[in-house]
């Protein structure tokens, strides 16, 4: 069996995403659903459940009693919150372990990283026509998942993939695709296709190293944006993302000076989040 027959034959062995948080964040597109309807829902995902109240239970959230029942916990978070927390609750559990050891990332480092490209999404998708931040902040969250099932792979041959990009000048991403027959985000789509996520997320996923991902649809850009910042400021491992330029972010609307302060609300951001989902 060849390394990508060996690679698709994993895919299908990626157990899916939990049902009860596609079935939640389907209801969250109506701003009238009510918490009981959501709380009746959520109830029937018991590590979810568990999560979600450990995460509004958190001192960020600074409440004066703690939350017991997923229905106050649905109050008191309201539609937005409660989205980004369904899908952290949801997404945690793919990233726990050596996620990224491959690429020689620290056990906790991936899912650091995808946490602050999410949180950089939807500070930068208030700028840009036509983006949900629920929508751009899944994406975040998920652009790199198929580096948690593609690191053993890129580990075996990490040599290999280094002599490429030393070789012929080729990006890692380039190198990865020339070595193993395929790049972690393409990879990443292939597995958000399985998990029924809707077609421009999948987009957003497969193209954020691509050169051409800023003439592509918004969310593609956004995210392809939102990673090459974080690894910028030193969040993931360099080298992999497209160079951040000044005609990119105007080509979405997006002012330098909107960049700029959009990377310094994501220190607080991320202090929050390392608070409230124990990063």
């Amino acid at each position: 069996m060849s390394r990508i027959e060996e690679v698709l034959a994993l895919v299908n062995q990626i157990p899916p995403f939990p049902k009860v948080a596609r079935r939640v964040i389907e209801l969250l597109e109506d701003p009238d659903v009510n918490a009981d309807h959501l709380a009746d829902v959520i109830q029937y995902d018991q590590i979810i459940t568990a999560d979600i109240l450990k995460m509004c239970n958190a001192a960020y959230f600074g409440l004066p009693h703690k939350l017991t029942s997923i229905h106050e916990a649905v109050v008191m978070l309201g539609h937005d919150s409660l989205k980004d927390l369904v899908m952290v609750g949801a997404s945690v559990g793919f990233y726990k372990g050596e996620a990224g050891g491959g690429y020689e990332l620290e056990e906790g480092e991936l899912w650091k990283h995808s946490v602050a490209v999410a949180l950089m999404a939807k500070l930068l998708g208030r700028y840009v026509r036509n983006i949900d931040p629920g929508s751009a902040f899944t994406v975040g969250l998920l652009h790199d998942i198929g580096k948690k099932f593609l690191s053993a792979f890129v580990h075996d041959d990490f040599e290999r993939i280094m002599a490429e990009v030393g070789g012929s000048g080729a990006s890692f991403v380039e190198a990865e695709h020339a070595v193993v027959g395929i790049d972690h985000a393409e990879l990443g789509a292939m597995i958000l296709e399985k998990w029924e996520f809707t077609p421009l997320q999948v987009e957003a996923v497969r193209k954020h190293h691509s050169l051409t991902a800023f003439e592509g649809k918004p969310l593609t850009a956004l995210t392809a944006l939102s990673d090459s910042l974080i690894k910028n400021i030193g969040l993931g491992e360099v080298g992999t993302a497209p160079e951040v330029r000044e005609d990119i972010s105007a080509s979405l609307g997006i002012s330098q000076e909107k960049v700029q302060s959009c990377v310094s609300e994501l220190v607080p951001e991320m202090d929050k989040a390392r608070e409230v989902v124990n990063m």
